[in-house]
């Protein structure tokens, strides 16, 4: 009679395991595993330790404390569901690296919210890239120390779309407000960068770099650095951005290009394209632009509110045109109706990458189609017709 209770109670122990299988078992070429209050796992931490390559995660949109994760497995797509699955940290992360660790190539996360990443070493990340392939989606990233750092890997390719960084700031030292490491690329589209502490707002190694359609601004006493950093260079898209650095800006430069050498990178990957940008300068003096380290820039149809000057360093300019600050427009950023930037854009030179914008910052986040009417305005908006 023990023997068959003992069988019973083994039995029951292990019906919740089967059952948790069963609802994630795969479907096709990957499983479903359902995170959350009353689903199969509690916690993401408790899916990845049952997660395998090619699965599904989906978290139920809610606030998960202090649950630090490692996500090993290729091929993962990661998703808030009902709105976004908040994983915010009030104590020293244990891993020493960030609250959820990429090892795993092509990995798609979405609909995912980071908050109060700190380590002992004061380089807690929301997501700490050590892997391959990585695409984020509608993701915020704030008050943490770092947002995205990564590593060191020719092959990956970094992708970030209409995703919010605010204010990163770290204890002791600066700062960056996302750090993408020596990755083969990186792509930034239709997202929100501001209240960066002290260090770059956007920083990159990577070998290529595509910067579109975004808004990176200073709060009104801001204190971050550069807007854009490509410390080693790497062939460079800058294209239709909204910047701004307020006048307490620690730096007079708003992007900065091979700051810090381009040693092997090739001709190709130390050239800058920087084109239809509007950049508001509320300080006395700036830059848009700052090359060193045998790169070449070629800046074109951008917009400069205040005072300063286009380019410094090696490089070509044509179609700018600055105006002061009291010509700007009630929203910031697109030209009024009496500005000397409508229709006034320059043709580009064939040899270049495309640079003509096709899409604007849709505030708050993301993208909307830029209207096509006559020639082009210099700047990152289009005005309305008239």
């Amino acid at each position: 009679m023990a023997a068959r209770r003992r069988r019973s109670r083994g039995r029951r122990a292990l019906f919740p395991a089967l059952l948790c299988w069963a609802l994630s078992s795969p479907a096709g070429a990957g499983a479903l595993l359902q995170v959350g209050p009353g689903k199969p796992y509690q916690t993401p931490s408790h899916a990845a330790q049952h997660a395998r390559d090619g699965d599904t995660i989906e978290i139920d949109a809610g606030t998960y404390h202090n649950d630090f994760t490692h996500w090993r497995q290729d091929n993962l797509t990661i998703r808030g569901v009902g709105g976004m699955a908040h994983l915010h940290g009030d104590t020293l992360i244990h891993n020493g690296k960030g609250i959820w660790v990429i090892d795993g190539d092509n990995t798609l996360i979405e609909n995912v919210e980071f908050s109060g990443a700190r380590v002992r070493s004061t380089n807690g990340a929301g997501i700490r890239h050590q892997g391959g392939d990585l695409t984020l989606r509608n993701t915020f990233f704030h008050d943490n120390e770092f947002s995205i750092l990564s590593g060191v890997n020719h092959q990956a390719r970094i992708a970030v779309y209409d995703s919010r960084f605010w204010r990163q700031k770290r204890s002791v030292r600066w700062s960056h407000g996302i750090y993408i490491g020596a990755a083969g690329s990186f792509t930034l589209v239709g997202s929100h960068f501001t209240g960066t502490d002290q260090g770059h707002q956007v920083k990159s190694r990577a070998l290529q770099n595509r910067i579109l359609y975004n808004r990176i601004e200073d709060t009104p006493r801001g204190n971050s650095s550069r807007l854009i950093d490509l410390p080693n260079c790497g062939r460079s898209v800058i294209v239709g951005n909204d910047l701004h650095q307020a006048a307490t800006s620690l730096n007079y430069n708003a992007i900065g290009y091979g700051m810090e050498g381009c040693e092997g990178r090739s001709a190709r990957q130390r050239q800058l394209y920087v084109a239809h940008n509007t950049f508001v300068n509320e300080a006395l003096a700036g830059t848009l632009v700052s090359t060193t380290g045998n790169g070449t820039a070629l800046l074109a149809n951008n917009l400069l509110y205040g005072r300063g000057v286009f380019l410094s360093g090696e490089g070509s300019e044509q179609g700018n045109l600055r105006l002061p600050l009291s010509q700007r427009a009630a929203d910031g950023w697109t030209p009024r109706a009496d500005s000397a930037a409508i229709d006034a854009a320059t043709a580009l030179p064939p040899a270049a990458p495309a640079l003509a914008p096709q899409q604007m910052f849709r505030p708050p986040l993301g993208t909307m189609p830029r209207p096509a009417d006559g020639a082009a305005d210099i700047g990152s908006r289009e005005a309305p017709s008239r």
